[in-house]
């Protein structure tokens, strides 16, 4: 991807896309929990700016419409997108709170926080 395709979809880069994808990939999907927790951890100020980079890249990448394995292809569509999530969610596991993971879980209700 070239610079002027990511400035192209700049514009998908906001809070409202990412809850907007989050919806589109349906609640009952097992990482959107994950998702959004990493969201809120984004949002959190005591969060370290080298985190919120790797999670603001991860979360960009879920909500970008080019992908390496298009999302449309059955069962193997968000396999990228998982991989990439899992890794942001290593780096970001100890900055993640209780407070992240409840406003997860109130946002995406079904599924397994942990």
């Amino acid at each position: 991807m070239n610079i002027l395709q990511i400035l192209k979809y700049g514009k998908t880069f906001t809070s409202d896309a990412f809850m907007s994808t989050v919806n589109r990939m349906g609640r009952n999907i097992m990482f959107a929990r994950k998702a959004v927790m990493l969201y809120y951890c984004l949002r959190d100020n005591d969060t370290p700016k080298f985190v919120k980079a790797v999670i603001a890249g991860a979360l960009g990448y879920l909500i970008l419409p080019i992908d390496f394995i298009p999302d449309s292809i059955p069962g193997l569509g968000w396999v990228d997108d998982v991989a990439v999530l899992a890794i942001a969610m290593k780096v970001a596991n100890r900055y993640i709170k209780a407070s992240h993971k409840e406003q997860a879980q109130k946002f995406v209700p079904i599924g397994s926080i942990d």
